[in-house]
């Protein structure tokens, strides 16, 4: 037998294979099997791509390069040859390599995948056929060839239960450590007339809770009433600080009915709502009246005739650069009366070249009533009257629909209303002033003075000594258990006296969140105060955001799903809200909104936004006075209004 060669130092020898008259050995580094000769051994330790530069010149000698490319064709022959051996011979202790380049995926990842894919097309609001699109189909079969996608039923059940499950645990889980939380609730007609009820949970953060159809039970005082005591038996009633609905004859008769279960939470309506039904308030007087009449006059007509809207157009991109669209009103949105009227004011200059041009034109008629009313001064003086006054209003609410609670802003904002010099001009401004204080008492209620007090960027500034009496009244009705340790502190408060007599707390008055400054300032030494303003001071100011999620029914239930079932797009709505809800954006209507009012200065002076003035016209017919409603329609009884705007975020503190 001849001496043993230092190759088998590298080798393990593994006898003879069944069928095969050659003995075989296995290279220690890389687990390639060749013929038990010396030669074969050495030619592949030679090139085997394993094997290290210390072995390899261990046995060839200290100059021994190996040859790059003969080692990556080695790897790759050790590879293919490995997927013959592996099946014969089970000895292999080592994982081969071929699993870099097969695309393998577990149970476990594939379920992994399906649910992100799921979760996309929930909190997108795409189709649910969305995976049996063709280039879908090929675009994941390019990126991930093992992944199959589920199919439609599978994400209309099995993954839609499992993403609603989970979606709903985060939302439980965030209502629980809420401190204190709020239930909204408004209703609506989709496009089936069927009528739904929904309600939102503010934590101050809101989130869609859940909604229901009514069917053929008539939304009666008694019945909004027992349904929203079915609601809050499914939440902790003792954090329910309030609750918020539109301003309905029949919600405020389930306000009173629902006091009585729970004499501890307040009910209030909806602040912008109030708002919006001002604004109408104004315009039935006879100036506004017909100010707006002939401003929709001239809308309507440049919208109904070819010829004088495209002169318009070249007058707006000689003198703007930009084409900007005349609007019409939306007609349950009162506030949208400002937008029409800013479309007409920033474009006087093009609308009265039009006028003028079409004047000299004797193929194109011009009716008299328009020219008279583009030509007359006193139209667009009028015009610039409304406008101030409307933009006063149509700040408060902006800022009144928004998510953020701004209870205590309420009071401030109804007195600057009063103070306000917009309304001196001749005798209307008196008229609109009474038309304010009127429907102010609407709007009303002492828990809104107790928010100005207790917010120390206003510490109760317009408070009086009637208000203190109102506040002395509320803090016995809704804090009976302490209400005297918690007067004694309001009064301390008050006078900026004894723990309130800190300085550097009252310097970072207003610069910082009203709750965080109570909690960081007061939460140990007046906690029954400090509790209340946290209370008080994270109710929000109206149900816009219960009537925002409308919209996302509307998104989800459109014309071209109108087959989904109500618990499918129940469903389907909550996960798309919720997500929306917590991702804080500002919606491509309340841009469009705000931008167009330039709600920071007045809108008389023709700012003209980049963004906003490029919308495309509503198609409209010659007799609408109303531009297409986009948004949706509410069903609530009596002097119902929707609201779809900014959804800006107020995170909760805890202390």
């Amino acid at each position: 037998m001849p001496p043993a060669n230092p190759i088998w130092a590298h080798f393990n020898k593994l006898g003879h294979v069944a069928g095969v008259q050659q003995a075989h050995a296995q290279c220690k580094y890389c687990n390639y099997e060749v013929n038990a000769a010396v030669k074969k051994c050495i030619a592949h330790f030679k090139t085997c791509p394993k094997a290290s530069i210390t072995a390899l010149q261990g046995f060839f000698g200290p100059d021994f390069q190996p040859n790059t490319i003969q080692r990556n064709n080695s790897r790759l022959s050790t590879e293919q040859n490995n997927i013959t051996t592996a099946v014969t011979r089970p000895i292999l202790q080592s994982q081969t390599s071929i699993n870099n380049f097969v695309d393998r995926i577990s149970s476990a990842e594939q379920d992994e995948c399906e649910l992100l894919f799921a979760q996309a097309i929930y909190q997108c609001g795409l189709f649910l056929s969305l995976s049996e699109l063709e280039p879908i189909k090929i675009l994941f079969q390019k990126l991930r060839p093992c992944f199959k996608l589920p199919s439609r039923k599978t994400l209309s059940t099995t993954l839609l239960d499992k993403v609603y499950d989970s979606t709903k645990n985060e939302v439980n889980n965030l209502i629980n450590s809420a401190n204190y939380i709020c239930l909204i609730s408004d209703g609506w007609s989709n496009m089936m007339q069927e009528h739904w009820t929904n309600y939102l949970i503010t934590t101050p953060r809101p989130v869609f809770f859940s909604a229901h159809q009514t069917g053929e039970i008539k939304q009666t005082g008694e019945n909004i009433a027992a349904d929203l005591d079915e609601v809050i038996s499914k939440i902790d009633h003792s954090k329910l600080s309030a609750i918020i609905t539109d301003n309905a004859s029949s919600m405020k008769k389930a306000w009173k009915l629902l006091a009585i279960k729970y004499p501890k939470v307040v009910f209030l309506g909806c602040v912008a709502h109030s708002l919006n039904l001002l604004i109408g308030d104004i315009m039935k007087l006879p100036w506004a009246d017909r100010t707006m009449k002939n401003g929709k006059k001239i809308v309507k007509y440049f919208k109904s005739h070819q010829v004088p809207a495209a002169i318009l157009k070249r007058y707006q991109l000689s003198n703007y650069d930009r084409r900007i669209s005349l609007k019409l009103p939306v007609k349950t949105r009162w506030g949208s009366s400002a937008i029409c009227l800013n479309s007409l004011q920033v474009n006087q200059l093009a609308i009265e070249l039009t006028i003028t041009e079409l004047s000299r034109n004797q193929t194109v008629r011009i009716e008299d009533d328009i020219k008279s009313i583009v030509l007359d001064d006193e139209f667009w003086e009028d015009v610039d009257n409304l406008l101030k006054v409307l933009n006063e209003l149509v700040i408060g609410i902006s800022m009144f629909e928004s998510d953020t609670p701004s209870l205590s802003k309420v009071l401030d904002w109804y007195h600057n209303q009063l103070e306000s010099p917009v309304y001196v001009f001749d005798v209307a401004g008196n008229n609109i002033k009474n038309i304010i204080e009127k429907r102010w008492e609407r709007i009303y209620h002492p828990v809104m003075e107790v928010a100005h007090l207790l917010d120390p960027s206003f510490h109760g500034r317009h408070l009086t000594s009637d208000s203190m009496n109102k506040i002395s009244l509320f803090i016995q009705k809704y804090y009976s258990d302490n209400a005297v340790i918690i007067w004694t502190q309001i009064l301390n408060y008050k006078e900026k006296n004894r723990v309130f007599a800190n300085k550097l707390a009252w310097e970072t008055a207003g610069k910082i969140d009203p709750v965080t400054w109570w909690c960081g300032n007061f939460s140990d030494s007046a906690p029954e105060l400090t509790q209340v303003a946290k209370k008080v001071l994270s109710i929000p100011t109206s149900s816009a955001a219960s009537e925002r999620n409308w919209s996302a029914f509307a998104y989800i239930h459109d014309k071209k799903r109108n087959q989904l079932n109500a618990d499918r797009v129940l469903k389907l709505v909550y996960i798309y809200s919720n997500y929306k809800l917590q991702t804080p954006r500002e919606t491509p209507e309340w841009k469009v909104f705000t931008n167009e009012l330039d709600k920071n200065t007045s809108l008389n002076r023709g700012n003209i936004d980049n963004e906003t003035q490029v919308l495309e016209e509503s198609e409209e017919s010659e007799d609408s006075d109303y531009e297409d409603e986009h948004l949706l329609n509410s069903s609530s009884e009596s002097e119902e209004d929707n609201f779809n705007d900014s959804e800006n975020d107020d995170s909760d503190v805890s202390c």
